[in-house]
């Protein structure tokens, strides 16, 4: 067995699809948008990130405060492209980044210059890396809002290829958001869930169930039901998977007696990604460091792992197997 070593871990093409573009601000990003507001930093992270947060409310304490930050299309630019930095870095070939809109327009910005700045940041990491969108939606602010934001979705000058769906599960039933699914079938777009990350199984079977999703975002609590996770390795449903973020707001106990070695055993189709790498003080390659340790995986399952999340991805076709390919190349080329 030949266990990945870390410029391994550097140089292995990767693909991300569950990373909040609102928990990428690194502190010094924090720092900026603060002073163009004329806010105090101190206000907003008086001691930085913490290395642990008390409980799912308690990230939620810093996560809206920093966000609340970002009030201007120039603002979305100078995240996204700081973001665009980071994968270009890790060698993150393709990102799909989840990008609460909503949030974001509250400030009043516009929201064609939003996209547009949106777009311009992400893009300035091409050709290395490929980052597109999906919009998430709130669920403790109800349907209405999410609808609204839907509406600003289908002339959006973005590279969206996907819709979401986040929040605390269980504030508002599932039923409430059909929507998204016949929207994204609408638009020609992926529809994934968070579910079973603070919830039960049942929220990831309303996810599958009453909502049609096409991933699930964590599906940690799916452990908790042996015949959900067989139905979850049978019909192949791919979880995005983030070790560091449960483990820090409190969902694990430690990376050690993290669900997705339980996951992995059984067969299920597991992803890996760093959430809201920023405030989780994580990064992709951090994260695939860890499956490797966690799920005693050698080069072969390390490049799987990474073929499961291209697989995965909300890209076209055409996308899809371009990635496959280039982490095949990169299997071959530690061969020869």
């Amino acid at each position: 067995m030949i266990v990945p070593s870390d410029a391994d871990l550097r140089a292995l093409p990767k693909v991300e699809l569950h990373v909040h573009l609102g928990g990428t601000i690194e502190p010094g990003t924090v720092a900026e948008l603060a002073h163009r507001r004329g806010v105090d930093l101190r206000t907003v992270l008086p001691n930085g990130y913490p290395n642990r947060y008390q409980g799912f409310a308690a990230f939620l304490a810093s996560w809206f405060p920093v966000n609340g930050l970002v009030q201007t299309p120039e603002d979305v630019e100078l995240i996204a492209a700081a973001f665009a930095r980071r994968q270009v870095e890790h060698r993150v070939r393709y990102t799909e980044t989840l990008v609460t809109a909503g949030t974001f327009l509250k400030s009043g910005m516009e929201p064609r210059a939003m996209w547009g700045a949106l777009r311009r940041g992400l893009e300035s990491g091409l050709p290395d890396a490929e980052i597109r969108v999906v919009v998430d939606v709130i669920r403790d602010e109800g349907p209405d809002a999410a609808r609204e934001v839907m509406r600003l979705v289908v002339d959006a000058d973005a590279p969206i290829v996907g819709l979401g769906l986040t929040g605390v599960e269980g504030a508002i039933d599932e039923s409430e958001f059909t929507f998204l699914r016949s929207e994204s079938g609408r638009l020609g777009m992926g529809l994934t869930i968070h579910a079973g990350e603070m919830g039960t199984p049942e929220n990831v079977r309303a996810a599958l169930d009453v909502l049609g999703a096409d991933r699930i975002g964590h599906g940690i609590a799916s452990v908790r039901d042996p015949e959900l996770v067989a139905r979850l390795a049978r019909e192949h449903i791919p979880l995005e998977v983030c070790p560091t973020s449960n483990v820090l707001v409190g969902l694990a106990p430690s990376l050690e007696q993290h669900p997705i070695i339980d996951l992995w055993r059984a067969g299920v189709n597991v992803t890996v990604h760093s959430d809201d790498p920023a405030m989780f003080r994580t990064t992709i390659t951090d994260e695939l460091a860890n499956a490797v340790r966690l799920l005693d995986l050698d080069t072969q399952g390390l490049a799987e792992l990474e073929r499961c999340a291209a697989r995965a991805a909300f890209a076209p076709a055409g996308v899809r197997e371009r990635l496959v390919a280039e982490i095949d190349d990169w299997v071959a080329d530690r061969s020869s």
